[in-house]
């Protein structure tokens, strides 16, 4: 199953920053590649969304539970239903002095064994790709945000 796993820096709390990144309903404001994300069950210490996004002018879409763990600064995914056969992955926070250094892996299966060596690596460039945006966005977002502020 091929991971794909992005890191960058963040000039922000990683407990500020851990609200942003747990807002999943506000992804589509934030971040270009993401369509729509709907709560559909909140529950203590977790929740279940479903997630329209687009890679490559193609829309990719899920539904995932989301674990979230404030006191541990991270938030791990699993798809329950999708486009995909397999689709994890989780959010990581670590504070280093004034940054907060965010990892976002996913781990992912498409699904068609005889056709996986030649999508796999495609997939996986265009993800590596759209997780990097992301990234970019959200940073973008918490910095200037928290510019705004102060």
């Amino acid at each position: 199953m091929p991971l794909v796993e992005e890191t960058i820096d963040i000039a922000m709390d990683p407990s500020e920053l851990f609200s942003i990144i747990s807002d999943f309903e506000k992804y589509s404001d934030i971040m270009e590649g993401v369509k729509q994300v709907n709560i559909l069950e909140q529950g203590d210490g977790y929740s279940v969304s479903e997630w329209i996004t687009e890679i490559d002018k193609r829309v990719i879409r899920w539904i995932e539970k989301d674990f979230i763990k404030p006191a541990e600064n991270r938030i791990d995914f699993d798809q329950v239903e999708g486009d995909l056969k397999t689709l994890k992955g989780f959010w990581q926070l670590e504070p280093n002095g004034s940054i907060t250094k965010v990892t976002f892996s996913i781990y992912f299966e498409f699904g068609v064994p005889m056709i996986a060596p030649l999508i796999h690596p495609l997939l996986a460039k265009k993800l590596r790709e759209n997780m990097k945006q992301m990234l970019s966005d959200l940073k973008r977002r918490a910095e200037d945000g928290a510019q705004v502020e102060a």
